[in-house]
C-alpha cells in the first residue's frame, strides 16, 4: 500500500483504508487493491501513484500473458493498470490548477461536467477508445485534489459494479465528515 493508504480494519469481507485524510471501505470478496501509476488528463504527462480497486476474480490473472484489452483482440500481459476498476489518488495541486489545464484545451472544456462528492465540489471528464473508457472525477480536498478514475468496458459484472458504488458511497461519507470537522 502507498503511504497514507493503510488498511485499518478487516470485518468479514469489508476492509477500511485511508487516502490522506479520508477513509473508504471496500468488499475484498469483489475488489482487490493494487498500487498503480495514473496519468492525469488532459495532457497525460503528469503521473501520480494511486490505489486501484480491481475485480477480485481478475487479480489472480495479474502477470499472466492471457488478457485482452480493448477491441483489438490482441493477448497481452494482465496488469492492474489495464484492468477496469476504480483508482483513488490524492493529487498534490489544488483543483483549480487541474481545471485550468482542461480549460486551456477548448475541446476538453466542452466535455467537462460539474461533479459533487457530498460536500466537495469538482468536475468530471470521460475519455473513451476501443469500447473502453475512464471517467475521471476531480474534487477539492484541503488545498489538494482527490481523483477518482473509474474504468469501464461494458463487461464488468454487476456485483463488482455494486461493490465499486459502495466504495464511492463510503468515501462520500468520509468527505462529509471531514468537511464538517474542518468547518
Amino acid at each position: 500500500m502507498l503511504p497514507g493508504d493503510e488498511t485499518l480494519a478487516v470485518e468479514d469481507h469489508l476492509r477500511s483504508a485511508m487516502l490522506g485524510p479520508l477513509t473508504y471501505r471496500f468488499d475484498d470478496a469483489y475488489l482487490t487493491p493494487a498500487d498503480v501509476e495514473i496519468t492525469i488528463p488532459p495532457e497525460y504527462d503528469d503521473v501520480h501513484l494511486g490505489t486501484k480497486l480491481i475485480p477480485a476474480d481478475r487479480a489472480d490473472d495479474l502477470g499472466d500473458f492471457e488478457c485482452e484489452y480493448g477491441e483489438s483482440g490482441l493477448v497481452s500481459e494482465c496488469t492492474a493498470q489495464q484492468e477496469t476498476g476504480l483508482t483513488l489518488a490524492l493529487l498534490p495541486r489544488p483543483l483549480d490548477e487541474y481545471r485550468t489545464a482542461f480549460t486551456q484545451d477548448l475541446s476538453a472544456e466542452e466535455v467537462l461536467e460539474d461533479a459533487r462528492l457530498d460536500g466537495a465540489n469538482g468536475f468530471s471528464f470521460t475519455a473513451q477508445a476501443e469500447g473502453e473508457g475512464i471517467e475521471y472525477q476531480f474534487f477539492a480536498i484541503e488545498g489538494r485534489t482527490l481523483l477518482l478514475a473509474r474504468g469501464f468496458d461494458g463487461e464488468t459484472a454487476r456485483p463488482t459494479n455494486e461493490a465499486l458504488e459502495e466504495v464511492i458511497d463510503t468515501l462520500e461519507q468520509s468527505v462529509e465528515m471531514h468537511l464538517e470537522e474542518a468547518a
